[in-house]
């Protein structure tokens, strides 16, 4: 073995076994100051001091995960070691309750709510009761589901399963979305195929990502599945079968309604290669025909209804501190209310109106460009936007377009989503973002302590891996 590949292969098991530990690190810390069942897990810490410790040690473990991702990235394995190296990061988060985000016990409530025959469209999980509904956040109790028939049939499938038990229920809708990750793992590196993108990178981006393992499979968000169904329907477009395309985009919106602008974006590609003077009305009347019809059986089969339709703006009725238009709204109608101009809450809906109504016009632009750009690049800078000017933004929506730009950008947008992912991960607080004293401290310790327990292991396998005869690479002060 040469001096080269032996360093390789050090790397390689160097960035797992690091990875595994800082997702250790995160399922013990999360433990505590995680979101948990009710109950079942220690209490919070009733001290800041507490609260800060066992935060640093959160921050510890993902300052190590993404040290860990960034150092795979810089030697890039093959797609199969990295999948490998995936499965590993992710196993500790298997059996470990939500860290970052109570979603998935509203999923659970609601899975039940519709098996039991109660329309989760109409009512929230507070008329359900029970150990399901009991740790889903107060704002949330008596909404109704925002999701589409697809997902909440899945949920009812996993809440069945489990007999309503809350531990086995979590374990389900994890293993889940696992399965939409096990679909974007197989997708992802075959459109970068159709795109000429390097597989390896589009796996390492998409898959591997930090952003995935702590929001996809710790917190078992529903859009693991969406995207996957998405990136499938994607797939199969780039390979000329744009009918079956618009049927698994379709499903992916029956998951959540964002996928759905995949049609548009299937309409123009379709269009751009049917030829005659109608292709256009055969590839939205193809496409319209295809979409409807899906929805149609999908509804007939689980008999939800059409109620998740009106239910999409759900996500609106909590503010979000990540969204731009929410920032700007409140501040400019503090300022006019101050003023006796206008109310708060009014001010906000038309900044959120005039993002919404921005965010359209860029997508347009992108849609009419997609020709050129490509239909993925195209439809997930699309995504990014809607998120970024929308008036709920979690930093789990921001997949929904960097997935697929990690499979199919131009390389200058791909390197911009390892910044991205870093200054995310900052704000990737245990139960909520680091607003508070204790948990900003414990954030920074846990950052400071990661990085120079990395520096220490860079020098450490610096000297190890120098070639006979030469000294290790040092620090030049």
């Amino acid at each position: 073995m040469t001096i080269v590949d032996r360093r390789a292969r050090t790397g390689l098991v160097t960035a797992r076994w690091l990875g595994l530990s800082g997702s250790v690190l995160i399922v013990l810390g999360g433990v505590v100051v995680g979101v948990g069942p009710s109950g079942s897990v220690p209490p919070l810490p009733s001290t800041g001091a507490g609260i800060m410790w066992w935060t640093a040690v959160v921050y510890l473990g993902m300052t190590l995960l993404a040290i860990a991702w960034l150092r795979l990235g810089r030697s890039l394995p093959p797609v199969r070691d990295q999948l490998r190296t995936g499965l590993l990061w992710a196993a500790p988060f298997l059996l470990s309750g939500p860290i970052f985000s109570r979603d998935v016990y509203s999923y659970l409530a609601q899975g039940a709510m519709t098996v039991a025959g109660l329309d989760p469209y109409r009512f929230g999980p507070s008329a359900f009761g029970g150990d399901l509904a009991a740790d889903v956040p107060p704002i949330w109790q008596d909404t109704p589901a925002p999701y589409g028939p697809v997902f909440l049939s899945l949920a009812g499938a996993v809440t069945g399963v489990t007999g309503h038990e809350v531990w086995p229920g979590l374990v389900g809708m994890r293993l889940l979305a696992l399965t939409g990750i096990a679909l974007i793992a197989w997708t992802v590196p075959r459109i970068a195929r159709e795109y000429g993108a390097g597989p390896a990178t589009a796996v390492w981006l998409a898959v591997l990502n930090p952003l995935v393992l702590l929001h996809l499979v710790a917190d078992a968000h529903n859009e693991a599945v969406m995207i996957g169904l998405m990136c499938a329907g994607l797939l199969l477009a780039l390979r000329g079968r744009t009918l079956p395309a618009a049927a698994l985009i379709t499903l992916a919106g029956l998951v959540k309604g964002p996928a759905l602008a995949g049609l548009a974006f299937l309409v123009v590609y379709r269009a751009g290669r049917l030829a005659g003077r109608a292709r256009w009305v055969r590839a939205v009347a193809g496409t319209t025909v295809v979409a409807a019809g899906t929805a149609a059986v999908v509804t007939v089969l689980t008999g939800t209804g059409f109620g998740w339709i009106p239910a999409l703006r759900t996500p609106t009725r909590a503010l979000t501190w990540m969204s731009v238009t929410t920032d700007i709204g409140s501040l400019l109608g503090h300022a006019l209310h101050g003023l006796g101009l206008a109310g708060v809450s009014q001010t906000r809906q038309v900044v959120w109106t005039a993002g919404l109504l921005a965010a359209g016009a860029i997508c347009l632009v992108l849609l009419g460009g997609s020709g050129t750009l490509g239909i993925v690049p195209a439809l997930g800078l699309s995504l990014v936007v809607v998120v970024v000017l929308g008036p709920a933004v979690h930093i789990w929506y921001l997949l929904w377009g960097l997935i697929p730009l990690a499979a199919a950008a131009p390389d200058r947008i791909r390197r911009s989503a390892v910044p991205a992912t870093f200054v995310l991960l900052v704000v990737s607080a245990p139960n909520g973002p680091p607003h508070e004293a204790p948990l900003v401290l414990g954030a920074v310790l846990g950052m400071v302590a990661g990085l120079l327990a990395c520096g220490a292991l860079w020098l450490v396998r610096e000297q190890e891996t120098a070639a006979p005869g030469q000294p290790a690479r040092r620090f030049r002060g």
